[in-house]
């Protein structure tokens, strides 16, 4: 059990985690676009940052390997964050697909690790419009279950 355990959280690699939208809303795709080419040094995060906080996250994310019905499971979270990369309040979790019960393991399991992965240091400080607030897209039908 523990090395499926072990495998599974080394497996989350191709776990699909967006940062598709910092600080802005979901449907401000296009205004983001038009932005980012007129001031696209202040709007961008570069993608060893987003790495970064990626890998954070996944190396905490931990499954049951048991779970059914997991590859339909889609979460989104809006985690608002302090200067220092601290999560202010509780994040916020849309999730939709599977049953209710494995939509709740795997909700209590990403925002475990979303909590744990906090402070987010590799943020700069700079660059804080940004990322003061990050949506993190999970899409579990990525991982090889």
């Amino acid at each position: 059990m523990l090395s499926s355990l072990s495998h599974f959280a080394k497996s989350i690699g191709p776990l699909t985690m967006l940062m598709a939208a910092f600080s802005l809303p979901p449907d401000g795709h296009a205004e983001t676009m038009s932005r980012e080419k007129t001031d696209s040094k202040a709007k961008i995060l570069s993608v060893p940052v987003i790495d970064a906080m990626r890998n954070a996250i996944t190396n905490r994310f931990v499954l049951p390997a048991d779970l059914k019905d997991a590859a339909s499971v889609h979460l989104r979270f809006r985690v608002r964050l302090d200067r220092n990369g601290r999560i202010i309040g509780t994040p916020d979790a849309e999730v939709s697909g599977g049953s209710e019960r494995t939509r709740k393991i795997i909700t209590d399991a990403a925002l475990r690790a979303i909590v744990r992965a906090a402070p987010y240091a590799m943020l700069p400080k700079d660059k804080y419009d940004v990322w003061k607030e990050v949506v993190l897209n999970f899409d579990v039908s990525q991982l090889n279950l």
